[in-house]
């Protein structure tokens, strides 16, 4: 739990005035589902001060085996109150969560605790890690409905706008109100706008610390999903929901500083800009790509999106502007964020290394916990990176293509990567990759079982 006296203060205080009805106390699963317990906000003392004992198999998601006792500690600095009112007219204040054993000690199987080892590592190092995040999404005008044939009919989607397209005045609004409330829960939004697809929307969050990322990563996805039902919408964060039209991507633009700030990743003497940290860095995220995939691009249907055109990386390498590669470096500054002073602790001039293969199904904690990993054992080793892939190959052009490895096709190709890496592996830490290998290994074996429609309609009469 964050030692912050004065956020505590201020906790309590909007209780005793009258400001909350109830705290919902926020945590994450291993597969990145945000959980929550509910309390009458009476007991926030008392949780603040002892912690609140729940049901930590919650933590396993999909492969829950038996039930473990363990405490969550509130996070004080992640405290807000939520800018809507429940059908009573109560408020409700909500709080990220550390997920603690009975000892009062880090529960190693807690995403977020996951991160703060990998952070630690980092600093360790002499490094400090930021990130950016580009978060697409898709908004529908209702939940997808049972099909006669079996599965999910596509529901239709809000808007049939195109990229950057400017929005009728309702649906605008409706962006307008998710960006309402993030800011209201203490998370900066950098922009927002239309993206390619109909119905699909992006919201761009500005350099954060790690933690403090994946946490805004975290509220933006529940802050989304809750404005949408509110309107009698559907959101959804899947990666890839409709055919034949873009996929949902998690952009993260990352940036390595050193304990003056500074960041290491920039030489202005270099062709394209990178310092030898700079290139280690890139290096070990291409070299453990992927294994990555199976914690960034976690899900069935990620593999749907990757590799499929509109943009989706699927080459691991490099370049300034191929938007088939894992990782680009733009050829621009970085611009200052809104409402971000003089004072602000990052250089004007950092340099994004954007990382283009995740999705927003993962858990962001363990994305950003194995992204960063990843890169510093570029450094660690002194990896050497090859030249940028510029232009980019088209998909399918024989030899074009076969000089260049790619990342995983499937959810299983990913998974046995994962299971030959130890960077990846070590970077979960054992509890997490466990639970994460049995819930993905499920995953896959329960997709594989499934007759779709497709291959009724398929061969049925020609087989």
């Amino acid at each position: 739990m964050s030692d912050d006296p004065a956020g505590r203060e201020r906790l309590l205080r909007q209780v005793q005035q009258g400001e909350c009805e109830f705290v919902d106390f926020q945590f994450t699963d291993v597969a990145g589902a945000v959980k929550s317990v509910v309390l009458p906000a009476g007991q926030l003392q008392e949780t603040l001060q002892y912690g609140h004992w729940f049901d930590g198999s919650s933590l396993e998601g999909s492969a829950r085996l038996m039930e473990t006792d363990l405490l969550l500690r509130p996070d004080v600095t992640t405290w807000g109150l939520l800018p809507w009112r429940g059908p009573g007219g109560e408020r409700t204040g909500r709080v990220l969560c550390d997920v603690m054993t009975p000892d009062g000690d880090p529960f190693p199987a807690d995403p977020r605790a996951v991160l703060r080892r990998v952070v630690q590592d980092a600093a360790e190092l002499g490094f400090t890690y930021h990130v950016a995040s580009e978060v697409e999404f898709f908004l529908f005008r209702q939940p997808p409905r049972a099909a006669p044939s079996g599965g999910r009919e596509t529901a239709a989607p809000l808007d049939h706008g195109g990229y950057f397209d400017l929005a009728s005045h309702g649906d605008a609004l409706v962006r307008d109100e998710m960006v309402q409330g993030l800011t209201a829960l203490g998370v900066a939004v950098e922009s927002s706008h239309h993206e390619i697809g109909p119905g699909q929307q992006e919201i761009d969050l500005p350099p954060l610390p790690a933690l403090a990322a994946a946490d805004a990563l975290v509220t933006c996805k529940f802050v989304v999903k809750s404005v949408a039902r509110r309107r009698g919408l559907a959101a959804t964060f899947m990666p890839k929901p409709v055919a034949h039209v873009a996929g949902s991507g998690l952009h993260l633009h990352q940036i390595l500083l050193d304990t003056q700030g500074q960041d290491v990743t920039v030489d202005a003497t270099d062709e394209h800009g990178l310092s030898p940290t700079g290139r280690a860095f890139i290096a070990g995220q291409l070299a453990h790509a992927r294994a990555m995939c199976a914690v960034l691009a976690p899900t069935v249907n990620s593999y749907k999106r990757i590799g499929r055109g509109f943009d989706a990386p699927i080459y691991l390498a490099w370049g300034h502007t191929n938007p088939m590669a894992v990782m680009r470096v733009p050829r621009t500054v970085r611009r200052r964020p809104a409402g971000e002073g003089p004072s602000c602790s990052l250089p004007h001039s950092a340099l994004r290394l954007e990382l283009r293969c995740p999705d927003p199904a993962c858990n962001p904690y363990l994305a950003l916990a194995v992204a960063l990993a990843a890169g510093l054992d570029g450094i660690r080793s002194r990896l050497a990176l090859s030249g940028p892939l510029e232009p980019s190959p088209p998909p399918g052009q024989g030899q074009a293509e076969a000089q260049v490895e790619v990342l995983p096709g499937s959810l299983g190709e990913a998974i046995g990567e994962l299971e030959w890496d130890p960077v990846v592996r070590d970077a979960l830490g054992a509890p997490v990759y466990e639970r994460l290998l049995l819930a993905k290994e499920q995953e896959w074996q329960e997709y594989r079982r499934q007759i779709s429609p497709w291959e009724v309609t398929r061969y049925f009469e020609t087989a």
